[in-house]
């Protein structure tokens, strides 16, 4: 009896070429395709006569406007930036297309522009408080200014005292105008007032930066989670305390303004 043959089955794997069948090369095609069509619309254009030109870029300046039949009478000229005229809002003054040179020589970052800001409050402060301010201190963090006892209150007392209205009108009409936060420090001497305590010039002094603070919340200049009180009592002096001037610059209420609640 003859065998049976034996049938040899084999298999071929297919390598290496499914690449080829993919997608990735149309995508490179297209970019080819799309960069010729660029350079050779360039090519075109520089080799076009000026009325071909015009009507190019008035269609780019005036979309919206026919260059031949119905068009704007006031679009004869193109303009680089279209319709824009004037000083803008940005760095680039409208058709003009200049740049201010201040702006490009000295260009102000925002901390800088903090400064500049406790710079013009200062000086404001100053004038509307008729030059009586005292240790002003203008930084990118803060603006410090000090204010004399004898606008605000009586010697000895912590009630404001008739006319000091006139001053924390004048200053609150500034603060309502800052937009961070305002510390509000009670200064004394080192001498204790009449009747008074030893130690409680921490407890006057912060008593008076509360008359304050109320002050400005009850006028509605600035809003009360704005503002921070504190009592230093005599721990900060301005000055010595040698002379009577002295210890009268010691008594005082302090302004510090600041952009967050860094004091």
């Amino acid at each position: 009896m003859a065998e049976a043959p034996i049938i040899v089955i084999k298999k071929k794997k297919a390598g290496g070429h499914g690449g080829a069948h993919g997608g990735a090369w149309k995508v490179a095609y297209a970019d080819f395709v799309t960069a010729m069509m660029c350079f050779f619309l360039v090519m075109w254009l520089l080799g076009a006569d000026e009325e071909t030109k015009q009507s190019v870029s008035h269609y780019f300046n005036h979309p919206n406007t026919p260059y031949t039949a119905g068009r704007d009478p006031q679009s004869e000229e193109a303009h680089p930036l279209g319709e824009n005229v004037g000083q803008g809002e940005s760095v680039m003054q409208g058709a003009d297309g200049e740049v201010p040179a201040e702006l490009v020589e000295k260009p102000m970052r925002p901390v800088e522009q903090q400064k500049v800001i406790h710079q013009d409050v200062g000086e404001l402060a100053q004038q509307v408080m008729e030059d009586q301010l005292y240790g002003m201190d203008v930084s990118i963090e803060n603006l410090r200014f000090s204010v004399p006892e004898e606008l605000l209150f009586e010697p000895g007392s912590i009630e404001l005292k008739a006319g000091s209205d006139k001053y924390l009108a004048r200053l609150g009409r500034i603060l309502e105008t800052y937009t961070g936060y305002v510390k509000i420090e009670g200064h004394t001497d080192d001498s204790l007032p009449a009747g008074a305590a030893p130690g409680s010039q921490f407890e006057f002094s912060l008593s008076r930066a509360v008359a304050v603070m109320k002050y400005m919340v009850k006028k509605d200049f600035v809003k009360e989670d704005r503002m921070i009180p504190s009592g230093v009592g005599p721990r900060k002096p301005f000055s010595s305390g040698e002379s009577p001037e002295g210890r009268k610059k010691n008594r005082r209420i302090e302004f510090t303004l600041s952009p967050d609640r860094s004091f």
